[in-house]
């Protein structure tokens, strides 16, 4: 039998201070609802995540509601300068893993299918991207909310194709057809293309392509990113590199190999730096103003396709058969996903391939680019056909957000 083990000091200290942390909370929440205020918890895990709340917490602060917000989110990101422009104080910002422990929470809102608020809360998961990699959620994370705020009938799909694969009928949730509040200011015009090229100091007598890769094991930046990037600067163009947010993880985050490989993304492409056509965007922003003034999109399989598929503009997809074959398995199988290779067609995981061109080596990458820049209008029908599967309410997203969070907030008393 193994001796009793003794905590140490800095683990006692650490389990003093989760205790007054969540003393604190608590008690500012009692308050608030004491003073007729609604207190929500804003699940910001990744700071990535910021571009889906923020849209939604602006709205509610122009309609002058009695919200209270808090936030969850890393230790990392306490002070981090992407969360003033919620004015959310300091005191009131917190470790995620507490949110499941503040029943004093009316509202727990998470753009993520992971979060865990307090099941007092009204728990709603508000979509950051529409359906990619997985064509259902996991169960044990579905039951976890009471709302799904729906980016669009494609995502009304993935959510259907859950209840059933996992037999949840039976299991109480409401499906509101809102939109996506990320793509309001690109899709009702207000960012624009010349006022971005003059920011970017972009060449206006070049096109402008734009190399937005996903970030999984698989996928083009790992297995090629550089040689892709070698090849787009041989040709006369602008080219825009811009990430995926968690491609840029710093070192000392818990999952930095598994969102970046273990390869620091920022110095492995600062020798492209010196190159006059190359402008790598680095910031955690939102790619929007990107997508509105490039003329051709190059990924893998990634969600900013299907933004950019409502902007009716070519997209180059690069081929990555590990990625369907193995990766999507290992990683998203256990999920109860299907997998394999025949999930390049499947619209809920594919990232819209069956619109776009298919590139399988970077000679192919090459001539698809041209071509599409020369034509692009050639598989238009085929976009707009299929961008009726991916909005609702585009242009008004954040406020028909806003008058729903308001009205589960009042429909259910304090």
């Amino acid at each position: 039998m193994n001796p009793p083990t003794r905590e140490t000091a800095p683990s006692l200290l650490n389990r003093l201070r989760t205790t007054v942390k969540l003393l604190s909370l608590n008690f500012a929440m009692f308050v608030d609802r004491l003073l007729n205020r609604h207190p929500l918890v804003l699940d910001l895990e990744e700071i990535t995540f910021v571009p889906y709340l923020l849209p939604i917490v602006k709205s509610l602060y122009s309609r002058d509601t009695s919200v209270s917000f808090y936030i969850a989110t890393n230790r990392l990101y306490f002070d981090a300068p992407e969360l003033e422009d919620f004015k959310v104080p300091r005191r009131k910002r917190f470790h995620y893993s507490l949110s499941k422990r503040l029943p004093a929470t009316k509202l727990f809102l998470s753009p993520h299918i992971h979060g865990q608020g307090h099941p007092n809360a009204i728990r709603v998961n508000t979509f950051h991207n529409q359906p990619i990699k997985w064509n259902t959620f996991p169960a044990k994370d579905f039951v976890n909310y009471d709302v799904h705020f729906l980016v669009s009938p494609l995502s009304r799909k993935m959510i259907e194709q859950t209840i059933e694969r996992h037999d949840l009928q039976n299991h109480p949730h409401t499906l509101l057809e809102i939109g996506f509040p990320k793509s309001d200011s690109l899709l009702s015009g207000r960012v624009k293309r010349g006022e971005q090229l003059d920011k970017l100091r972009l060449n206006p007598d070049l096109p402008t392509v734009l190399y937005a890769p996903s970030y999984d094991e698989g996928l083009s930046l790992r297995t090629m990113g550089e040689e892709v990037i070698e090849t787009m600067l041989s040709l006369k163009i602008n080219l825009l590199v811009k990430l995926h947010p968690v491609s840029y993880t710093p070192p000392d985050h818990p999952f930095f190999d598994m969102y970046t490989g273990g390869i620091n993304w920022r110095e492995r492409l600062a020798h492209f730096e010196d190159h006059e056509r190359f402008f790598h965007i680095i910031s955690q922003g939102e790619i929007d103003p990107f997508l509105s003034v490039s003329d051709v999109l190059v990924t893998d399989v990634s969600s900013v396709a299907l933004e950019y598929i409502l902007l009716d503009k070519p997209i180059v997809y690069i081929d990555c058969p590990e990625f369907f074959e193995r990766v999507l398995r290992e990683k998203y199988g256990g999920f109860g996903c299907d997998h394999g290779a025949h999930m390049k067609d499947d619209p809920t995981v594919n990232g819209g391939r069956h619109v776009g061109v298919v590139a399988h080596d970077t000679n192919e990458l090459k001539q698809s680019i041209l071509n599409s820049l020369a034509r692009p209008e050639e598989l238009s029908a085929r976009r707009q056909e299929f961008a009726q599967e991916l909005v609702f309410n585009p242009g008004n997203a954040s406020e028909v957000a806003a008058k729903a969070v308001e009205k589960l907030l009042t429909d259910r008393p304090a």
